[in-house]
């Protein structure tokens, strides 16, 4: 359905702007009309965006950055806050979003609620910016009245999971630069120096070691068939990446990554504070335990994990409680268990899972410290192993050079 963006006038004489889905200009005009509002001007955004925009520039628009969510709750809860109406503040916050996808997004969320919609389900229609997460919490503070409350845990949520996002991908910057840098050496060395250390042992007429003829092989193979081996890799790449968005092949790789020494260790933490953070958040802000645990398994992206927290609805319409179904999981330590299991019988469930996620936060933390301090040395290990070979086969049939044999 087109999108078309409109400019009008309310009662008092205010000019307002928006955006609204609908099948024509003519739709648009009866509708604002009919929201008491008198129609400005009407343009069709879908073909303005056609006729200037292409693929770069809709990729460009489309991007909407947690930033950009988070700075939108903490206007939200601030002007809530202030007394001001919500459509009103939905109106002031379009025009400070610098986001333009965001932005769009804000005035539809706007005109719906101008309609008659509630926040959250003006929300709901766009899950690309509001996650079920978000759109449940926002619906739990619309019905106790503490909107302005919930919009600013979810400016702390948001925080709280991009914070620990940059600190992993910030200790993670160093070992992939240098893994790019090693790689680039290697190919230099064999795409380029090789080949003209291979002419003057040509010239010597020597019998090369064995070590030294096979790594001319393999750069012969190289300079001749490189992009035969970029096709390879990149359709590896690509196989192994569609067989992990099919169910099994995420089985797989997940259980797998699990397993792994000290990465399945960091991975385990993750999800665990992920669950404990998500599930206590929702809790807190008054969303029932049946429909919270839905959204906390989309949130899970383990699928080993998922499984164990989907058999928690299960357990709870038989009439047990949640920490009863985790006890025999190989996912949740047994210390998280019966910390759940307390907040259970003590009431105080959301307050135990913001303590387990606050631990676990932590703890990824020193994990992934421990994982980016034993990747480096290994591999610093690796890339000085490869260019040693490179060099001594290089370098040996200089030092087995035999006078008697000459040109």
């Amino acid at each position: 359905m087109p999108t078309f963006s409109y400019r009008a006038k309310d009662a008092k004489g205010e000019t307002i702007a928006g955006t609204m889905e609908a099948d024509g200009p003519q739709a648009v005009t009866a509708r604002l009309q009919a929201m008491g509002y008198f129609p400005l001007q009407i343009r069709d955004e879908t073909q303005a965006r056609k006729a200037s925009g292409g693929l770069f520039l809709n990729l460009r628009r489309g991007r909407i950055r947690t930033s950009d969510l988070t700075t939108f709750n903490r206007q939200l809860a601030d002007l809530l806050g202030a007394g001001i109406t919500l459509v009103k503040a939905l109106n002031v916050i379009v025009s400070q979003t610098p986001c333009e996808a965001l932005r769009e997004i804000i005035n539809q969320v706007m005109t719906d609620v101008q309609g008659g919609d509630t926040l959250a389900k003006a929300m709901a229609k766009h899950p690309r910016a509001f996650s079920k997460l978000y759109v449940a919490m926002v619906r739990a503070g619309e019905t106790g009245g503490m909107l302005e409350n919930v919009l600013a845990r979810l400016a702390d949520f948001a925080e709280a999971e991009q914070e620990l996002k940059g600190r992993v991908q910030t200790m993670l910057i160093y070992p992939v630069i240098m893994v790019f840098v090693g790689i680039a050496a290697i190919a230099v060395l064999m795409t380029v120096v090789m080949p003209k250390i291979t002419r003057i042992y040509q010239d010597m007429n020597q019998t090369l070691p064995a070590i030294t003829q096979a790594l001319i092989s393999i750069s012969n193979f190289l300079g001749q068939y490189w992009w035969a081996v970029l096709a390879g890799v990149g359709m590896l790449v690509v196989a192994v990446w569609r067989y992990m968005k099919t169910p099994e092949g995420k089985t797989l790789i997940d259980t797998w990554i699990l397993q792994v020494p000290v990465l399945g260790t960091v991975v385990q933490k993750r999800e665990i504070a992920r669950f404990a953070r998500t599930f206590g958040a929702l809790l807190r802000n008054g969303v029932s335990i049946l429909p919270a645990l839905e959204i906390v398994i989309e949130v899970m992206s383990n699928f080993v994990v998922r499984r164990e927290v989907a058999l928690i609805p299960q357990n709870i319409s038989q009439g047990a409680g949640v920490a009863k179904p985790l006890r025999t999981s190989k996912v949740f330590p047994a210390v998280v268990v019966n910390m759940i299991a307390i907040g259970e019988e003590t009431g105080r469930l959301p307050d135990v899972l913001e303590r387990v996620a606050r631990s676990y936060e932590v703890e990824v933390d020193r994990s992934v410290r421990a994982l980016v301090s034993l990747i480096e040395p290994l591999i610093i290990l690796t890339m000085g192993l490869v260019v040693g070979f490179i060099v001594v086969a290089m370098l040996l049939p200089i030092f087995a050079l035999d006078p008697s044999q000459g040109a």
